[in-house]
């Protein structure tokens, strides 16, 4: 089984918190997390089980009620959301801490009912698709030891046909061990199951073949820039439609979108977000994109990677406490890939290449310390390869397989 880097932050969330809502997309191993916690007063349900699920709609006030110092731990919550309002009820006048531990599917209405009923009374933890160091039984260190510019002389030889390869696998526990045509299916069944379960009962989502198609259409541009009005040209729906559809994709844990780095008053810098696919796996097996013909195709395999580094620099920063993530971009065409924030300052730029990385790489890493940076940065090319190169004081390429060794 493999651990899950975010295991330490739920149960220090339970040591001091009323409960927690562990929430994320379908199939991320939600309820498996839930299962390695060392919770000995714990009583578990799950609503999957139909006389579980119908004892609580029966009676939803008194089957969340419980003994002084014991945890519920409810699977499937979103199945019957009337207990919520007892939960409510119970931890209105309880603030003892660890008194209930949920989760749920990215259900939409579900997500709004936990946001108005619980707010303030559990901690919302987001559990993401399996980060590559995760699968690898690593330590989430990277970020700490970019900032602290502490990286081992080498790293495991991981070149681009590699790290297309595990790009492909995605990180959902069911998939990771499929075959390339198994693992494709999949995918496709999820992405159905998804968009008909979780969007079906929302009433401002009237057109479910267009917002598949939006999906579509999103999976080809991850990890690129685009406008609103080329989103709604595409898909044939008007703006404000479009942007409605675009934030239930972004509900649904399908798609993220990351800000344009805001510490400067640099009249040049756009402001536009850049969205990601949340899981690389899922974007190349909806597309049914092959890896060969994706290792030959430069622009193609640089966007997918760029979206398989995001996925892991997104765990990463979760599960080391705070980092804050961004992009940059001008009217000069300067363009970092990543900017990442620590708490109480510091600054890492990040630059990916699905190749191997040359002192051009770096040309708007050290323009943006020398001009907009604050004193604290550190500059990194990320690339297919296994040593540590040095190109001037701060600027570093690293092996791409570091974020999970």
């Amino acid at each position: 089984m493999i651990k899950r880097w975010m295991i330490k932050d739920v149960a220090s969330a339970m040591a001091v918190r009323r409960g927690v809502n562990l929430t994320g997309a379908r199939q991320v191993g939600k309820s498996t997390l839930t299962e390695m916690l060392d919770l000995p007063h714990a009583k578990r349900f799950t609503f999957d089980d139909k006389f579980v699920r119908a004892a609580a709609q029966s009676d939803p006030y008194g089957f969340v009620k419980h003994p002084e110092g014991q945890c519920l731990v409810i699977d499937e919550v979103q199945k019957v959301s009337d207990v919520l309002d007892g939960i409510k009820m119970i931890l209105d006048h309880d603030n003892s801490p660890g008194q209930y531990l949920l989760t749920g599917s990215s259900s939409i209405r579900f997500a709004h009912q936990v946001k108005d009923s619980l707010a303030g009374r559990l901690r919302t933890i987001r559990l993401r698709s399996l980060a590559y160091g995760e699968i690898m039984g690593s330590e989430p260190t990277f970020l700490d030891r970019a900032f602290s510019r502490e990286f081992s002389a080498s790293y495991p030889d991981l070149d681009k046909r590699s790290v297309l390869h595990v790009a492909f696998k995605g990180g959902y526990p069911e998939s990771l061990e499929y075959d390339p045509v198994e693992r494709r299916n999949w995918y496709h069944d999820y992405l159905t199951d998804i968009l008909t379960k979780d969007v079906g009962d929302i009433t401002e989502i009237r057109k479910l073949s267009v917002l598949k198609e939006m999906a579509l259409w999103l999976l080809v541009r991850s990890a690129q820039f685009f406008t609103m009005d080329e989103l709604a040209t595409r898909v044939k729906i008007a703006k404000e439609t479009a942007d409605t559809y675009l934030k239930t994709l972004e509900a649904l844990y399908l798609f993220d979108s990351v800000p344009a780095w805001s510490k400067s008053d640099y009249d040049l810098m756009l402001k536009r977000p850049k969205w990601f696919a949340t899981d690389a796996g899922l974007m190349a097996n909806i597309l049914d994109w092959e890896e060969e013909s994706v290792y030959l195709d430069e622009q193609r395999n640089g966007h997918f990677v760029e979206t398989w580094v995001y996925q892991q620099l997104a765990s990463l920063a979760a599960a080391s406490g705070g980092y804050a993530i961004s992009q940059y971009r001008d009217t000069k065409k300067r363009e970092i890939d990543f900017l990442v924030e620590r708490p109480g300052g510091g600054l890492l730029g990040i630059e990916v290449k699905a190749g191997i990385a040359s002192l051009s790489d770096f040309k708007h890493l050290k323009w943006f310390a020398a001009n907009l940076a604050p004193a604290e940065f550190t500059g990194i090319v990320l690339y297919s390869g296994s040593n540590v190169l040095r190109f001037g004081e701060g600027f570093y390429a690293v092996p791409l397989s570091a974020l999970g060794a």
